[in-house]
């Protein structure tokens, strides 16, 4: 998820435009000298050093409290102290998923030691090396790594990725991605580009857990929400599957990818706008599932629902999902 900036907040920087090119510069060299010391060391004592300087910088971070009332919200029976604890984990695995993106390519040369690839019952992906389809995930775990199934079943993925806004720091992460065995496309302007792919019947890759102001209420952790519909309108225009995928993050840098049944359009006599906005329902589903197994594992950096909902926690009043 692409931030404007990360040591200081975009407010500030827009009260003092000067700090915008100090700040970028200054996130640059602190991020290109913890890559060049983490590439110094096994993968698994980077993810850990990675982890704990990522916790600790949490304070500096200016979406730890983003993350702390999203937690709230999605959890509104933790008190106040399980919350913080999460908050301190969840910007601790900022830090795995750094370290996920610099080994990708070790990752992958030590596959069988280090991934346990699933596929559940009704899924053959044979199937997908000639067929069109759309394959989702969340931010949770270390969703990055869930694209290792392409090169495990010998398909052609294509990914959409948000560019980052630091122009310091865009052609070193994008240099990153390219070890990750996809195609990539900029989130901006991608919609012809991934129409193209599934025409020619390719796989696209999509993370669509993000809230999208202009999208229809959908229940997310029991509170509606404007959700982000565009994966299942795309699998529903190109008569294709939708296809949940969730890479775990396990001990020791190993990893559990599941690739789940597809989600079906169900009620044929149903609205274009009524079926996507099912599919896309049975999806958070599966979301909210995995947040809950590994709460401290969601990425959760931007405003996740509307503003009521965070009131409502703050009054105590939100009920419990």
């Amino acid at each position: 998820m692409a931030q404007q900036h990360f040591l200081f907040s975009v407010r500030l920087v827009e009260k003092l435009p000067s700090l915008r090119n100090l700040s970028w510069r200054l996130e640059a060299f602190i991020v290109r000298s913890l890559l060049k010391l983490m590439r110094t060391m096994t993968p698994e004592r980077a993810s850990r050093f990675a982890n704990f300087t990522c916790r600790n910088l949490r304070f500096a971070l200016p979406f730890t409290k983003k993350i702390q009332r999203n937690l709230s919200v999605a959890f509104p029976q933790k008190d106040k102290r399980e919350i913080q604890r999460l908050t301190r984990s969840v910007c601790g695995n900022l830090g795995n998923a750094a370290a996920e993106l610099v080994f990708a390519e070790h990752i992958w040369l030590e596959r069988d030691e280090r991934i346990e690839f699933i596929v559940e019952d009704g899924v053959n992906l044979d199937d997908y090396r000639d067929n069109a389809a759309v394959m989702v995930t969340g931010h949770i775990g270390a969703w990055q790594i869930s694209t290792f199934v392409a090169s495990q079943y010998e398909l052609h993925v294509t990914s959409i990725f948000a560019p980052e806004k630091n122009p310091f720091l865009a052609d070193l992460f994008l240099g990153l991605r390219t070890a990750l065995p996809c195609h990539w496309i900029s989130r901006d302007g991608c919609m012809r580009g991934l129409t193209q792919e599934l025409k020619q019947k390719h796989i696209v890759g999509m993370v669509t857990d993000t809230r999208l102001d202009s999208g229809d209420p959908l229940d997310f952790f029991g509170v509606p929400t404007p959700t982000n519909t565009t994966a299942a309108r795309l699998a529903l225009r190109h008569k294709c599957d939708l296809l949940p995928v969730r890479a775990e993050r396990l001990p020791d840098m190993r990893f559990r990818i599941t690739v789940f049944p597809p989600i079906k359009a169900g009620n044929p006599d149903g609205t274009a706008n009524e079926q996507a906005n099912r599919m896309t329902q049975e999806l958070l589903a599966h979301f909210e599932s995995w947040v809950r197994d590994t709460p401290d594992q969601w990425m959760c950096f931007g405003r996740r629902w509307p503003h009521e909902a965070y009131a409502a926690v703050a009054r105590n009043t939100h009920p419990p999902p």
